[in-house]
């Protein structure tokens, strides 16, 4: 498996990825799937400014993660947003974990200091996951989407990287 930069080539494979999780789960909170020219312009967006990267093998995309903004104002330069997905056949593999080492080796070298993953509280793996991997639970917002005729709570976790 390596570790890359997201290439145009990759934008309908990762859309597939994340199409899934829209269409099938309530671990994003988007509704309505995404075409490939959204998700390519905004992974574009995305990667001028944050590392975006795809776990791939050979010509087939695993997973992908990425670092966003956490909140425009400037104060919050110190802190980004950190994204993972991971295929559902290849779950389990360390392929997040590989994903999220390069994001803080990045976001280290950017200066940025803490690391704010955004997760629904029902997605039980992501939250292990992220506890594996150093972050803290900071807190959790009750009942905040709606998704499947269902109300889902998000909790928010962080990783310093000091």
């Amino acid at each position: 498996m390596r570790i890359r930069k997201i290439g145009k080539a990759d934008i309908a494979q990762c859309l597939a990825i994340y199409n899934y999780y829209i269409e099938n789960t309530c671990y994003t909170f988007e509704e309505e799937p995404l075409g490939a020219a959204q998700f390519a312009e905004r992974a574009e967006r995305i990667a001028r400014v944050y590392p975006y990267y795809v776990a791939a093998e050979g010509d087939k995309v695993l997973g992908y993660g990425y670092l966003d903004s956490f909140n425009e104002r400037s104060a919050y330069r110190i802190t980004a947003d950190v994204s993972l997905y991971v295929d559902k056949e290849f779950f389990c593999r360390g392929i997040g974990g590989e994903l999220l080492a390069a994001l803080e080796r990045d976001a280290r070298r950017a200066g940025i200091g803490n690391l704010v993953a955004v997760i629904t509280s029902e997605n039980e793996n992501s939250l292990r996951f992220h506890e594996k991997h150093g972050f803290s639970c900071a807190g959790e917002l009750k009942n905040v989407g709606l998704k499947f005729g269902q109300r889902h709570s998000v909790k928010y976790y962080l990783k310093s990287l000091r």
